[in-house]
């Protein structure tokens, strides 16, 4: 009888991490393939200044992953306008709200005024919110402009509630007139956001451009209400500061938020691009892209005739065009 030879015991297979080194600028880093397939990135070592590594740390918390190569041209210019709009704005509601303490008798230390702001936006702002939200249609050709007009109708809410004060019998009417407007503002404000920030959305990171472009909001928020307690609390802590700061402080929001709407390459047609764009290509024999002509928009004017366009008439009511004879 022939005996069996001893199975062969085979060495448990051991898996190999697949990882490499590459190092650029000062900068080494491990990657590595996990072993559910994700590439994993670890800092090896940064002997680059303190000056580069913090830069780099600002652009990773507050600019999508691969910037500038993940967004289109201008995001850069919209972000920069972006921060300067919220920091006015901030320190603009921080006056706001100290005024319409002022305006019912108290007399609240800036760091209370900013507690409080926070507590003021019913009421009345709903209301407004109500209203605004039945023009969301219309906010879909035109998000530049509505973006625009709530920012302006923001500042006029607020501007009621500084001069609120100069009429403490008419608080209520007052102040119930501003959030309103706030809150027409908010909704515009919020409805305009997505397309934005899509028409900056380059490799389908939306959601990475979103969280970041709200992180810039929230830090300039931030500095906006420390600007606004120290204004408060020196220049603007009587009246007449007030009225000279406070339009300086609108001026510059509304500017800034008008900057920004110039960066976004917005890519869908409405009447003024359309007829821009005739005009381009009589001029030129080019078809432009309607964010190739986005710095000659008028973005306050826009029914404005566009002569070089011709006869071309964008956006003419069907019953304008056609009798319903004909229909």
């Amino acid at each position: 009888m022939q005996k069996k030879e001893p199975a062969e015991v085979k060495a448990p297979k051991v898996e190999v991490p697949v990882y490499w080194l590459e190092t650029s600028d000062s900068v080494t880093r491990r990657y590595e393939f996990e072993r559910d397939g994700y590439l994993s990135v670890k800092l090896v070592n940064d002997s680059r200044p303190v000056y580069h590594r913090v830069v780099e740390s600002f652009l990773n918390k507050f600019f999508p992953s691969g910037y500038p190569y993940s967004v289109n041209e201008g995001y850069l210019r919209y972000t920069q306008f972006r921060a300067l709009q919220h920091l006015s704005s901030a320190a603009l509601s921080v006056l706001s709200t100290q005024s319409l303490l002022f305006a019912v008798g108290l007399r609240p230390t800036p760091a209370q005024a900013t507690v409080v702001s926070w507590i003021l936006k019913d009421g009345m702002q709903h209301m407004g919110k109500l209203i605004c939200s039945n023009l969301g249609a219309r906010m879909d050709s035109e998000p530049k402009r509505w973006r625009i007009l709530a920012d302006v109708l923001y500042d006029l809410g607020t501007g009621l509630e500084v001069l609120s004060p100069l009429c403490p019998h008419l608080f209520l009417e007052v102040a119930g007139l501003g959030n309103f407007a706030k809150g027409m503002a908010m909704v515009a404000a919020r409805a305009t956001r997505l397309p934005i920030y899509s028409s900056f959305a380059k490799e389908g990171n939306l959601s990475d451009l979103f969280a970041k472009g709200e992180a810039i909001s929230t830090l300039f928020n931030v500095v906006g209400i420390g600007v606004g307690i120290q204004l408060a609390t020196t220049i603007c802590s009587s009246m007449q500061g007030k009225l000279v700061v406070g339009p300086l402080l609108s001026v510059v929001h509304v500017y800034s938020v008008v900057e920004e709407m110039r960066a976004a390459p917005v890519n869908t047609l409405n009447p003024q691009r359309t007829a821009m764009i005739v005009a381009d290509f009589l001029k030129t024999g080019k078809v432009s892209s309607p964010a190739d002509l986005r710095y000659q928009e008028d973005l306050l004017f826009p029914g404005r005739l566009i002569e070089d366009a011709g006869s071309v008439n964008v956006g003419r009511a069907l019953h304008k065009v056609v009798k319903p004879s004909k229909l």
